[in-house]
């Protein structure tokens, strides 16, 4: 194999899994750990990856090698393991035919990387890094909402986007948060995203938001809903026995999506 060649099939890797170990690597691809960590360095001054001891993370940056895959600045994603597990279990929700819409972020964009087999689904959304993840799937359509894009997170929102909103149906709809109180509900960074998002929910016939367990009692701006007003709530893990007792007390579907747990309902 080529070194090209190899260096696109470690970036295949990587962007799926999110993390690659140079062990690994040596059985597949059965050439020395000298070799691989050169080809590593070689895609970490590209900036297509991080160099760990003993291996390489993936780094969300503009363009990907082989499809532009547009994404969320030059960060290496925080908690993008828990990120991957809620994104595999929301899109086992999906069921092919169905209408649904999807927020933009990071964990939104998990959702959507696990869309890819379905068939006959129509994907509405405000992210622009979701709707370049699914446009090449056969089995999907992609419908971008208008608006102002926000260079921050690579959403399209504004007044264009709420007109359009306010004329569609979808069953499904999953929204992300920047925060999330038991009291307050969850939270997003400023006005105009929290009227999108309010928009969104208002188009669902049911609404599921998304957030890893670090996102609980984070600070944010603007309060976009409350937990009486969604039905579905996706996380990682509540580790925190007090908080798990509230949450539950509110009423709201709560899907754990551990790996002990894999998508059970507490």
């Amino acid at each position: 194999m080529f070194t090209e060649e190899r260096q696109k099939k470690i970036l295949e890797l990587i962007q799926q899994r999110g993390k690659l170990r140079i062990s690994e690597l040596t059985g597949l691809f059965r050439v020395s750990e000298v070799t691989l960590r050169g080809d590593l360095s070689a895609l970490e001054r590209q900036g297509y990856l991080k160099r760990t001891h003993g291996g390489a993370l993936l780094r969300e940056r503009s363009i990907f090698p082989g499809k532009v895959s547009l994404s969320f600045g030059d960060k290496v994603v925080p908690q993008l393991e828990a990120k991957r597990r809620i994104g595999l279990r929301a899109a086992e929700l999906v069921k092919d035919g169905m209408n649904v819409l999807l927020d933009a972020g990071t964990t939104i964009l998990e959702i959507a990387r696990n869309l890819k087999n379905h068939k006959n689904l129509t994907v509405i959304t405000d992210s622009i890094p979701v709707a370049v993840e699914l446009s090449d799937c056969e089995g999907i359509t992609v419908i971008v909402t208008g608006g102002m894009l926000r260079s921050a997170s690579l959403a399209i929102i504004g007044p264009e986007s709420w007109s359009m909103l306010e004329n569609l149906h979808v069953q499904l709809a999953f929204l992300g948060a920047r925060g999330v109180s038991v009291e307050h509900g969850f939270f997003c960074g400023n006005t105009v995203e929290g009227e999108t998002k309010k928009r969104m929910m208002a188009c669902a016939e049911e609404t599921f938001v998304v957030v890893d367990q670090s996102k609980f009692g984070a600070s944010s701006l603007v309060p976009f809903a409350v937990f009486s007003e969604v039905g579905h709530l996706l996380v990682d893990e509540i580790s925190d026995p007090v908080l798990l007792r509230r949450i539950k007390q509110t009423k709201i579907d709560l899907i754990v999506c551990n790996e002990q747990k894999s998508g059970v309902k507490i």
